[in-house]
């Protein structure tokens, strides 16, 4: 299948930090054989524990000073992976426990999410969206919100879903040390531990006909765009 301009991954994220622990071998690899790669991460990260440890509801854990926090741990794993491009919604965590807060991102109908997310889409024209599946109900959502995105925008080709063990298979061993300087950015959430050398994810929509299993998350898709530099 052929397109115009360079390779394209986007991923879209629930919070700050998954985009390091779920995708960040991905983004790395790409980013690093010249694929443009862009992250959108669709809230601030508020219910995240504060770099002092406390946890949501605890003296010292103050929403705003968190979010501002997790938001530039983000920017920096980003830099670590090579991402080009990052684009912030700027939704409310909603939690993983008791009732959603009045503009949690869960609360956002799907439709409004989905268009802000399509809007990227039509800017960035990626081949590729990849977005990271949990029970966490933000992670559900960013789903709902990502494949309506792709279907209504038309224009990826393909639509992965992190898994553990999936239709896709990558393997990471070359940015091993960059995915784990990218963890590191996220010390409040001391998430820098042992990971393993393959990511795994499921072929969630296609539109090349590329055969199962892969090894790529871009099998099947020919571009006539130059590539950006080697990272």
């Amino acid at each position: 299948m052929q397109f115009a301009g360079p390779r394209t991954l986007l991923a879209v994220h629930a919070h700050p930090g998954d985009e390091s622990t779920a995708t960040g071998g991905a983004l790395a690899l790409y980013a690093r054989h010249g694929a443009r790669t862009v992250v959108v991460t669709c809230t601030n990260g508020e219910f995240d524990d504060a770099p002092s440890g406390a946890v949501s509801g605890e003296v010292g854990h103050h929403p705003k000073a968190v979010a501002a926090h997790r938001r530039a741990e983000l920017q920096a794993a980003c830099d670590a992976l090579g991402v080009g491009d990052l684009e912030l919604l700027g939704y409310h965590d909603s939690g993983d426990t008791g009732e959603a807060p009045d503009g949690g991102f869960c609360t956002i109908p799907v439709e409004t999410a989905a268009g802000r997310l399509a809007a990227l889409i039509e800017h960035y024209r990626p081949q590729v969206v990849v977005t990271h599946y949990s029970s966490h109900r933000d992670h559900m959502h960013v789903i709902r919100v990502a494949k309506l995105a792709v279907y209504r925008t038309g224009i990826p080709a393909k639509l992965y879903l992190t898994a553990r063990e999936g239709s896709t298979t990558l393997d990471i061993s070359e940015v091993a040390d960059v995915k784990r300087k990218a963890l590191q950015c996220h010390a409040s959430q001391q998430v820098h531990g042992a990971f393993a050398l393959q990511e795994h994810y499921f072929r969630a929509l296609d539109t090349t006909d590329a055969p199962l299993p892969e090894t790529d998350l871009f099998a099947g898709i020919i571009n006539h765009g130059p590539d950006l530099p080697r990272w």
